[in-house]
């Protein structure tokens, strides 16, 4: 009888231990693990003669990066800790690989083509939807300057003197992916 007993607890141990390491294996990945596409922009903490612009929501279209606009901005956060990006523009499409590491409030890529990290801010992180911010610089007219202009002044202003209207602000660009 004692030797079915200990037998028992040996096989009760065996089952234990394994089963246990069994949990670690089967956990669900992050949910930031999969596919996400670039929605939209959101311009976040401006400066207060800016406040108008907080909040304010740009399309893909809307905004260009040394005069390129996105056509579309695919990320893909894997479990094994790497990710790829593909950013579809005019002209041949651009393709990233890296790792990636959720760190607190801040997510990084480390790039495969790059010796710098790209560190976003983590605006949001729900189960559709991920937000990453980065800090830019952005050329805006003031509030009380946007206020006094009339469509007629502009229209009879050079060139010069309407790109003398905007400054360049800091402010926190949002990238609002969804799946």
């Amino acid at each position: 009888m004692k030797r079915n007993l200990l037998v028992f607890g040996i096989i009760l141990s065996v089952g234990l231990i394994t089963s246990c390491g069994d949990d670690d294996s089967d956990a669900p990945p992050p949910h930031e693990v999969g596919v996400w596409e670039l929605d939209s922009y959101i311009l976040t903490n401006l400066p207060s003669d800016y406040a108008s612009n907080e909040g304010v929501i740009l399309l893909l279209d809307d905004l260009s990066f040394g005069g390129i606009s996105f056509e579309s901005y695919t990320l893909e956060l894997m479990t094994n800790g790497t990710y790829t990006r593909k950013i579809e523009v005019p002209g041949p499409s651009i393709n990233d690989d890296g790792t990636w590491l959720l760190d607190d409030d801040d997510l990084v890529l480390d790039s495969e083509d790059s010796d710098t990290d790209e560190e976003f801010g983590v605006e949001r992180n729900e189960d559709d939807q991920l937000w990453l911010s980065q800090d830019v610089q952005f050329a805006l007219i003031k509030d009380s300057v946007l206020d006094t202009l009339t469509q007629e002044y502009v229209d009879n202003i050079t060139q010069e003197e309407f790109n003398a209207l905007f400054d360049n602000v800091n402010l926190d660009l949002v990238y609002a992916f969804e799946r």
